[in-house]
């Protein structure tokens, strides 16, 4: 992907509402997985997921003015919080008049998301059955589409530019970044905000999670152990700003990372955990190493799924493309985002990139490969990383990131 750089991130995430906060959460391998307590879990086998405390909700969606804010559900807020931080650190003003970082008709938005917004229509659900008419938000129907973030983001900024919202479970924010990274290398647009966002810990769409027999029965994260018996959810958002390389140096921007590959491709969703899925998995990182003319990475974030299955099937299509390599993922730390997962391993690559050090998974004691870094950060020269996502739909994504 010819020159298409990184230059901001934002983020608004269970532990951290800024760059340097989630680095030291996962560098020192800390999780912010905890009990669930805005609703009954008595019910649900897994009574725990990783969701913003007070002071990271102050910080980030609570800067939102609050009449804008209530027009939005939990996801849309977090998206936009995110989004208005990376644009902070990227030093662009979308919106503002022409030029680089400034164009509305040069300047769009991807973002990535798994269920669109339950935590208004739950409540306009239970008014509606206790209260009838009246008890209905007049905003849920704006409010719940997974394009809500889109629609906000570009509504707010006065945003014309080439648009999309991605949906492919799992794997939809690295999809939504993948195709964003084209379509500014495309020329569609000069400047792009993408990323994913998510906000699942509600009984409505923790039921649809529950049932979907991925979630932890122990209430535990442990990707890439012996143990793994499924992972746990979190809520939150991460947001890039992407753009070319040329126009970011013209105004003096500060590449964080270059976008230097990716690829995706779709198999049957019974194939995509299991070892036809693994077979695919590594074709798409060839292809995705391929387009950034590379054979090697530093480090790689894993997909981790958290079941033994899904895992060995990750694994097996990584050593058979790379062999050995240090395995890492940022997942565990926050709650596994569902669409928005992905992103939150490639704001973790930035920080690699930045800091020179692999950071270890939380919760793997017993690895099943040698390659996964555990307990302590290892510090090595980190030039080039790749992510890998998978969605239960048959989604699968790889992506490599390189130092400018």
């Amino acid at each position: 992907m010819t020159g298409t750089v990184i230059t901001g991130m934002g983020l608004a995430l269970p532990g951290a509402s800024t760059p340097d906060q989630l680095w030291r959460s996962v560098t020192g391998g800390r999780s912010a997985v905890r009990p669930i307590d805005r609703f009954d879990t008595d019910s649900y086998p897994c009574p725990n997921a990783g969701f913003l405390g007070e002071e990271t909700e102050r910080e980030t969606i609570g800067t939102i003015k609050p009449r804008v804010r209530k027009r939005m559900d939990r996801f849309c807020q977090l998206a936009a919080s995110a989004a208005r931080s990376a644009e902070d650190e990227a030093g662009i003003a979308p919106g503002t008049g022409p030029g680089p970082g400034t164009d509305p008709e040069r300047t769009g938005v991807y973002v990535g998301n798994m269920f669109g917004g339950w935590e208004i229509t739950e409540a306009s659900l239970r008014g509606l059955l206790d209260q009838g008419y009246t008890g209905v938000s007049p905003h849920i129907a704006s409010a719940w589409f997974p394009t809500a973030p889109q629609g906000q983001i570009t509504i707010g900024h006065g945003l014309t530019g080439f648009s999309k919202t991605l949906v492919a479970d799992s794997a939809s924010a690295a999809v939504a970044i993948g195709y964003g990274a084209r379509a500014v290398a495309d020329g569609r647009v000069d400047v792009l905000l993408a990323g994913g966002a998510e906000a699942p810990v509600t009984p409505y769409t923790y039921t649809f999670c529950t049932t979907s027999g991925r979630l932890s029965p122990t209430g535990t994260y442990r990707p890439g152990d012996d143990q793994a018996d499924g992972f746990c959810v979190g809520e939150g958002a991460v947001m890039f700003v992407i753009e070319r390389e040329e126009l970011a140096r013209a105004r003096d921007a500060i590449p964080l990372a270059r976008l230097a590959g990716f690829a995706v491709r779709h198999v049957p969703e019974e194939e995509v955990f299991g070892p036809a899925g693994s077979a695919a998995l590594a074709t798409v990182l060839t292809a995705a190493l391929d387009e950034a003319g590379t054979d090697r990475v530093d480090c790689l974030a894993l997909d981790a799924q958290g079941t033994s299955d899904a895992d060995e099937s990750e694994l097996s299509a990584i050593r058979s493309v790379l062999g050995s390599v240090p395995l890492t993922t940022a997942k565990p730390a926050t709650g596994n985002l569902l669409g928005a997962a992905p992103a939150v391993d490639a704001a973790v690559a930035l920080l690699s990139l930045r800091h020179q050090t692999v950071p270890p998974v939380a919760g793997c004691l017993r690895p099943r490969d040698a390659g996964i870094v555990v307990g302590a950060p290892r510090e090595v020269p980190v030039g080039t990383v790749a992510l890998l996502a998978r969605g239960a739909d048959g989604t699968i994504a790889a992506s490599v990131l390189q130092a400018v």
